[in-house]
């Protein structure tokens, strides 16, 4: 009989790729249906990728007691449909309320290693779930077992499914990201895709959600008749797009991660923020960052210092010579 596991991750976008592999992982290692309950957007996409077979979404009042005050019957009915739960939270009170109400099996994955430690969070989310015999222990505590294959192999039937879907050969620069501390300088974008435009690689396209609304004016003044610019604000549209992308340049965000799960050629744009915890997983990533020696402040300082050189020492000339390394 198939075991029915239910997955809780209330994170955003970008915590949520990263947990992919692992949870394509989960679902062909064990055999298993796994459904996600998570924010409604993302979970769709997760299942429009095939990453899980079932998505819930948290924003609906039907689970609002799950985290905060006395079960209703009816979530308690609708966890115990799930032979095992996994909350990947790191909420020790959650957990709590879920054993006290769920017959099953239930377990905490904490969803990134502490700060201290520069260890990738999908290969931490890996870890845990081999250590708790959920997922098979290959024996090799390293990134390219515990973090590339799953999505070189299990994904991979995805990511070509998804390949056979383009045609229109976009090159999409994301300038955006839910913070602002780690925006490369949309000056720099601008000359980047100037540049790109008249390499003939492709159609250049700008894309900006509702994280970096604020940008929009300012890059249709730049852009004016050279580019087009797609305000997304559907995540179903931005898959789209990316479906028929040839190349994807963004800075540390939940897009930049999706498009390279996708299997998109992507070169990522860290700045104060960690590569060795966060850069993202996919078959052609390029990660960028200004000073190597510069220790990573994102989640440790409220604010970047007056000069960030670990952003602003990417040069134009650094990502023009990725974005050709990965699509030529």
């Amino acid at each position: 009989m198939t075991e029915k596991i239910l997955v809780i991750h209330p994170g955003a976008l970008g915590d949520l790729v990263l947990s992919f592999p692992v949870l394509v992982s989960l679902k062909h290692e064990k055999k298993a249906s796994v459904a996600l309950l998570s924010s409604s957007e993302v979970g769709k996409i997760a299942h429009e990728l095939n990453v899980v077979d079932a998505h819930f979404s948290l924003e609906s009042a039907r689970f609002s007691s799950l985290f905060h005050e006395e079960m209703t019957p009816v979530v308690k009915e609708f966890i115990n449909d799930y032979d095992t739960i996994i909350l990947l939270s790191s909420s020790d009170a959650v957990e709590g309320h879920l054993r006290q109400n769920h017959s099953g099996k239930v377990y905490k994955i904490s969803p990134r290693p502490p700060v201290q430690e520069e260890t990738h969070v999908a290969l931490y989310m890996m870890r845990q779930m081999q250590a708790k015999g959920l997922l098979e222990d290959c024996g090799v505590r390293s990134a390219e077992c515990g973090m590339r294959e799953p999505v070189l192999a299990s994904c991979g039937q995805v990511i070509d499914q998804i390949k056979s879907l383009r045609d229109k050969n976009l090159i999409i620069m994301h300038p955006g990201a839910g913070s602002p501390r780690k925006r490369w300088p949309l000056e720099s974008f601008v000359r980047v895709a100037a540049i790109i435009r008249g390499m003939n690689l492709g159609e250049l396209v700008f894309v900006v959600g509702p994280a970096e609304s604020d940008l929009t004016p300012f890059i249709k003044a730049r852009a004016k008749e050279c580019f087009r610019v797609y305000e997304v604000y559907d995540l179903s549209y931005l898959t789209a797009l990316v479906r028929q992308a040839r190349c994807f340049v963004g800075n540390d965000s939940g897009a930049t991660h999706l498009a390279a799960f996708m299997g998109t050629p992507t070169v990522a744009i860290f700045g104060p923020s960690s590569p060795k915890r966060w850069s993202p997983v996919g078959r052609a990533t390029k990660v960028l960052r200004g000073v190597a020696d510069c220790a990573p402040c994102f989640e440790i300082d409220a604010v970047n210092c007056e000069d960030p050189q670990c952003l602003n020492g990417v040069s134009v000339d650094m990502v023009l010579d990725a974005v050709r390394e990965i699509t030529l």
